[in-house]
């Protein structure tokens, strides 16, 4: 009998987990026994009081933009946004992870400046790669960051040259003629700096590093540890990249880390050998499988001893290459990995963390295991099942690194969009101004209806304005009226107020006054 974990019972989680019960509630969660495909579509949640790692999670992901198959400039602005990659980055700067590196934000995760390495999965074709509407909303944001972009984005991968490499044929996306190179051709016609540089070419390509005075592209490997991974000249031709040091500079001989932004994307998938391909197994595509012969004694060594074994290569090269954030896509699930097309379900979740470790445990527990067709070899807590015996050693080498990770439920708080409550965004993203506040509109992300509010410290004109991505005024709320001190609230129907049905994105609306002006954005989900 399956025990369905509704609302109710998610509700006494956190207390459950301060009276050490969460092991039981867990265990009687889906996917745990090896009953074959059952449906699961309410995402778990839970708090706990200073968590090693913090989740969130969506299911029922809304509808992308629009497409970037034309792949030319001639795509509109609006279609580059994607609602679900929105909303998530919303939901983690309600816990205060933001996105966005600033003098407000330190702790934020993109930089103004940085080479941001977004590292997805494209050794398969299809639905097998990492959605590209994931990506390409990945790739507005970093480009709109608020002190101005001045950085690269480079997509990449090894893909283990397999003969596919990074294009055409990476095409998860809810249109399938949106392959990743037509998702870059697009930004890199507007003349945006984004591109791919695929690995694969480099596979077998010995290099050492910068400071050994070596300028040539390849892969780095460390013989006493094993450890290998990439560095390279960006397609710019404008910064050499270290993925293990960070950006070097030929002038000062020094390299930079914190210029470096490594961000892992993988998509979810059931895999035969070592049960779950998530964030952690997707770092098979950092290092290179070349020489397996001499470095491990053959191809199913390295993958048995050292890969999926105790060894936990895998985790070194990681921990020598850490992303700051995860974000997995599954949208689309592979239920019997990791290339059957017949056993793809559209799962319609997505989920992110700073540890990537919490992340696949969650995923491969909560999304993948209750669809998978083998499910003793998917959950991540069954003892002597694939996945369980490579996710420990996994864990415990990035622990010792250094990293705070966790596989741990009780150790770790998750998130779903109910932390966009009016409690939570009012506490983090109120904006005081001198003579006047303005306040994230609520709901947000909302189906048409929202309502913006603000407070006058002292009686002025306002004019409080609707727009979208293109900067076209979409919507006057208030026109140059004189207001008296107090709190104002407006509503705004993204529907019938703009006079016509407008779609789904992100807007922004801006208070003007005498004293200044301020700007927030909204989502609308449809």
């Amino acid at each position: 009998m399956m025990i369905k974990c509704n609302k109710k019972i998610l509700a006494i989680i956190p207390a459950l987990i301060s009276a050490g019960a969460i092991i039981l509630i867990v265990g009687f969660l889906p996917g745990l026994s090896n009953a074959k495909r059952v449906k699961y579509n309410e995402l778990p949640t839970w708090e706990v009081q200073n968590p090693v790692s913090t989740l969130f999670v969506m299911d029922s992901i809304p509808p992308t933009a629009g497409s970037l198959a034309a792949g030319d400039s001639t795509v509109p602005n609006e279609y580059l946004i994607d609602p679900a990659i929105d909303t998530l980055f919303l939901m983690m700067e309600a816990k205060e992870i933001y996105f966005h590196k600033t003098v407000q934000h330190p702790s934020g995760i993109v930089g103004q400046d940085n080479i941001v390495i977004l590292k997805g999965n494209f050794q398969w074709t299809s639905r097998n790669t990492t959605s590209t509407d994931r990506i390409k909303g990945i790739i507005w944001h970093i480009l709109n960051h608020p002190d101005g972009f001045t950085g690269e984005i480079v997509i990449c991968d090894n893909t283990q040259d397999i003969g596919t490499g990074i294009g055409n044929n990476d095409n998860n996306s809810e249109d399938e003629l949106q392959s990743i190179d037509k998702v870059v051709s697009t930004f890199h016609s507007k003349g945006y700096p984004v591109y791919i540089r695929d690995w694969s070419n480099l596979w077998d390509v010995v290099a050492q590093e910068y400071s050994s005075g070596d300028y040539n592209d390849g892969f780095v490997y460390e013989t006493a540890s094993k450890v290998s991974y990439p560095k390279f000249l960006t397609p710019s031709g404008n910064h050499y990249v270290s993925l293990r040091y960070g950006v070097w500079s030929q002038s000062t001989q020094q390299y930079d880390p914190d210029k470096l932004c490594i961000i892992d994307i993988p998509v979810l998938k059931a895999h035969s050998w070592a049960g779950a391909t998530i964030a952690i197994k997707n770092w098979i595509g950092v290092l290179t499988t070349a020489y397996a012969n001499s470095r491990y004694g053959g191809f199913n060594p390295m993958h048995d001893q050292y890969f999926f074994g105790p060894y936990a290569l895998v985790a070194k090269v990681m921990a020598a290459t850490y992303p700051k954030l995860t974000i997995i896509d599954a949208a689309w699930t592979t239920c019997r990995g990791p290339v059957n097309l017949n056993e793809v379900e559209n799962t319609k979740m997505l989920l992110a963390s700073t540890d990537p470790v919490a992340a696949s445990w969650y995923a491969a527990k909560f999304i993948l295991t209750p669809i998978a067709v083998y499910p003793a070899h998917t959950n991540p807590d069954n003892q002597g099942g694939n996945y369980y015996n490579i996710i420990g050693p996994w864990t415990n080498c990035l622990q010792d690194s250094g990293f705070a990770c966790t596989k741990d439920s009780s150790k770790m708080s998750v998130y779903d969009r109910n932390v966009l409550s009016v409690n939570s965004i009012d506490q983090n993203e109120i904006l005081p101004v001198e003579h006047f506040a303005l306040f994230q509109n609520y709901p947000n992300p909302f189906n048409n209806q929202t309502v913006i509010r603000f407070e006058l410290k002292k009686s002025e004109a306002v004019r409080l304005t609707i727009y979208d991505v293109n900067g076209k005024v979409v919507k006057i709320l208030v026109d140059n009226k004189a207001l008296d001190a107090g709190q104002y609230s407006f509503n705004w129907d993204g529907k019938s107020d703009a006079g016509k049905d407008v779609s789904s994105g992100v807007y922004f609306y801006r208070l003007s006054t005498s004293n200044g002006d301020k700007t927030m954005r909204m989502i609308l989900e449809k």
